[in-house]
């Protein structure tokens, strides 16, 4: 397997969050952005996001149907840290998203079998590896 495209740092703190924001671009260019819950997956070379399944629409998501016209993805995880001197902290995963039909369950309770994977091709970490008014952590990964 190959080793993850963050460094130790990174991986646990993406380890620790339960939130992130997944921006996408609709068919005229508008981007979108939505919170949601992921997953680190494939040794630390991609992170999975779900949907929930709802009664009135199942998976249909807007985020799926515009990585379906357009997978370019951003993903952000951060926070403002812990202690008496709350510091910013995340990182940004530029790449691409490919939805994938099944597995999705797997990733947390409630998901339904549709999940997005993605696939990294930039990071951008600020306060993990670096002081958190450094610049950030900027890198090509594939």
């Amino acid at each position: 397997m190959t080793a993850s495209i963050f460094t130790e740092k990174e991986t646990t703190y993406i380890e620790s969050q339960g939130l992130g924001r997944l921006a996408t671009i609709n068919r005229l260019g508008h981007p979108h952005v939505v919170p949601t819950g992921f997953s680190l997956l494939e040794g630390g070379n991609a992170l999975g996001v779900g949907a929930t399944v709802l009664p009135d629409r199942g998976q249909d998501r807007y985020y799926i149907r515009n990585i379906a016209s357009n997978p370019a993805v951003a993903f952000v995880i951060d926070d403002l840290g812990v202690g008496d001197k709350r510091t910013p902290r995340g990182i940004e995963v530029r790449g691409d998203g490919e939805i994938v039909p099944e597995g999705g369950e797997l990733l947390a309770p409630g998901y339904g079998p549709v999940w997005v994977r993605i696939v990294p091709r930039r990071i951008h970490a600020w306060g993990i590896d670096t002081s958190p008014f450094d610049p950030p952590n900027s890198r090509d990964v594939r």
